[in-house]
């Protein structure tokens, strides 16, 4: 990448931060803060990257994207109705968009509810196809599989996008003078912008991120399926000691 390049991504990123500063956050409100929480702990994935989801696809309030994407996680006509005819989207009671209530208020896409247990639930699909595709199970990546697509995404990731993924991408924000690898660095750190908005992170000049909310739930780990715990068999006892432990100062010193 050139120097040119560099610069104006840096400009694009440092412009979007300001707008961002521009516009305080002030929360979801409790009503999507319950649902978050729920959606989090129902389908096991991180709670802090699911407020950086509703974030960042700016939804919340009934925003409608430019893509005809809807509700809490924007979600497509395409994907939800996908969603919805697997075997958790009907558990979870998801309805289909139809000709008839498409973009009207009957649109099953504005059920904040259902929308916010939606996103949870598809990326908790795609944390189990990033295992099978072996696709590093990050925030920013399970993001860009919400923005892009899980076949976009891993197409990109190998270096094989199609002309139909990047027009795909151009929807979602590539500028003309991106590549694919400076669209995805670019809405990585966007998304990583938003979640730390969303969760009321600061980035101290180390990199260490400090919250002032009382429970926040960092992203999760994934851990090796080879790690156990095991449980010791007898109990450990603390054995107080009857005499307190005194430190006697040595009078002499060594001479060499």
């Amino acid at each position: 990448m050139d120097i040119t390049r560099v610069l104006v991504i840096v400009a694009v990123f440092l412009s979007n931060i300001s707008i961002s500063q521009a516009k305080p956050f002030n929360g979801f409100g409790s009503e999507i803060d319950s649902y978050i929480r729920m959606a989090a702990q129902r389908y096991q994935v991180s709670e802090a990257m699911l407020r950086g989801f509703v974030k960042m696809e700016d939804g919340w309030y009934g925003n409608i994207s430019p893509t005809g994407a809807t509700g809490v996680g924007q979600f497509t006509m395409g994907t939800w109705n996908w969603l919805s005819e697997t075997e958790r989207g009907k558990q979870l009671g998801m309805k289909l968009i139809t000709a008839k209530n498409r973009g009207s208020y009957a649109d099953p896409r504005r059920d904040k509810y259902t929308n916010t247990l939606a996103t949870a639930l598809l990326a908790r699909w795609h944390i189990e196809q990033f295992q099978l595709r072996n696709i590093p199970i990050t925030d920013e990546n399970l993001y860009m599989a919400h923005n892009i697509g899980l076949d976009g995404l891993h197409r990109a990731m190998m270096g094989k996008a199609t002309k139909e993924d990047i027009l795909n991408m151009r929807r979602n924000g590539m500028k003309s003078w991106m590549t694919v690898r400076d669209f995805l660095n670019y809405q990585k750190g966007r998304f990583l912008a938003h979640k730390q908005e969303a969760n009321f992170m600061t980035v101290s000049k180390q990199g260490h991120i400090h919250t002032g909310v009382a429970a926040f739930v960092y992203p999760t780990s994934q851990m090796g399926k080879s790690v156990k715990w095991v449980e010791p068999d007898n109990k450990m006892i603390w054995v107080e000691p009857k005499n307190a432990m005194v430190w006697v100062e040595p009078q002499n010193t060594l001479q060499r």
